[in-house]
């Protein structure tokens, strides 16, 4: 898989995990500045389990905290 196919694979895996949580980046504190954002999707690019994050949302996990293997879950927790 190429970079731009993993970028494109992992941020709309982001996205999704990001409206099964519920997440509101915009509140505050959340994602204060890009900086921020851009260390998310550098831990959804460097995070190793995937396709545990696709079983997880396949599942249909919604309005529920992000699990614990998400290397994002903190901000998604305290974004939802």
């Amino acid at each position: 898989m190429g970079i731009l196919d993993k970028t494109d694979e992992r941020l709309s895996i982001m996205g999704d995990m990001m409206r099964a949580t519920d997440t509101d980046l915009s509140q505050p504190g959340i994602l204060n500045s890009p900086s921020n954002y851009a260390a998310m999707v550098s831990r959804c690019l460097n995070c190793p389990a995937p396709d545990a994050c696709k079983t997880w949302l396949k599942q249909g996990n919604t309005r529920v905290a992000a699990p614990d293997f998400c290397p994002n879950a903190e901000v998604l927790n305290a974004g939802s």
